[in-house]
């Protein structure tokens, strides 16, 4: 994954987007996404906006900051 991307770009991602970007579930992104978006803006470790109902877009460098510091990698599907 590449790793090349400046604090200065505006850069959002769509939750399908950033887990396909992360390696991470959908659902584990969306649930992130949901969990920063409940927090008051300054509290939130990832901007997140919320698009029509239930749509909702994630700053990719903050997310990209929290994979590398905070996440804890994506998991393989049990067989």
């Amino acid at each position: 994954m590449a790793r090349e991307i400046t604090s200065e770009q505006e850069i959002w991602v769509l939750t399908g987007e950033g887990a396909d970007l992360t390696g991470y579930n959908s659902q584990y992104v969306k649930k992130l996404a949901q969990k920063n978006w409940r927090l008051p803006e300054n509290e939130r470790v990832i901007k997140v906006r919320k698009r029509r109902s239930h749509f909702f877009e994630l700053w990719l460098p903050d997310l990209l900051h929290y994979i590398d510091e905070v996440g804890y990698g994506p998991h393989q599907n049990k067989e």
